[in-house]
């Protein structure tokens, strides 16, 4: 019985057969006491080597790279101690995490209708730059339609009654009712008479010195 045990210690530790796996570590350092009994191994490197090769690489990392109070390469129950203190504090932040972590929203249900988005239809552009009418900035069409509006058939343009033009008015020689354009012919005209006037004295003088 005991070179059975023995010869089935021996098969397992020497293959990945007792490494951890998915269990805790205090399963496995359970199976792993009864490898080594059985096997008879005194050598407390050789332990904590076996122990380091079939323990989960995170926690063997973590105790390996320790800057203080690392376990010593002879000192099995260092390692065992650490090892499952480790396992236990990284599951308990799992276990905090997970009862933390907030629920995933509902996804639609694919046999729901999805929600088409039409496109909204773009304004009409004005037609004219200036759409909005000021006092200094009117709309063109605006001017067309006061102008027509203003102009009636058969209406005076210089004093505002009907039945003759504004060429035909006999106000057309008031000064009051004419315009710049007016005004400015009717002053050469004056300028020009009086030139004339005055230049015919003289005309006469010089004939009578003849």
């Amino acid at each position: 019985m005991p070179l059975d045990a023995e010869a089935a210690a021996i098969n397992v530790l020497e293959t990945t057969a007792y490494f951890q796996g998915k269990r805790s570590v205090d399963d496995y350092l359970d199976q792993f006491r009864d490898l080594i009994y059985d096997l008879g191994y005194t050598d407390p490197k050789t332990v904590v080597v076996k122990f380091r090769q079939g323990l989960d690489r995170r926690i063997s990392m973590a105790l390996a790279g320790m800057a203080f109070r690392r376990p010593s390469d002879t000192d099995p129950e260092a390692w065992f101690c650490l090892a499952v203190r480790i396992d236990q504090n990284r599951a308990a932040d799992e276990a905090f995490h997970v009862s933390h972590r907030q629920p995933y929203p509902p996804t639609p249900s694919m046999n729901r209708p999805l929600a088409i988005s039409r496109p909204v239809p773009a304004a009409t552009p004005p037609r004219f730059a200036h759409s909005n009418p000021s006092p200094g900035n009117p709309v063109p069409m605006d001017i067309d339609v006061a102008r027509k509006a203003k102009a009636t058939p058969d209406t005076c343009q210089r004093c505002g009654k009907t039945g003759h033009w504004a060429k035909e008015c006999d106000l057309r020689f008031d000064v009051r009712y004419m315009d710049t354009d007016e005004l400015e012919r009717e002053l050469e005209n004056k300028f020009a008479a009086k030139d004339v006037a005055s230049a015919e004295p003289l005309s006469k003088e010089r004939k009578n010195l003849a």
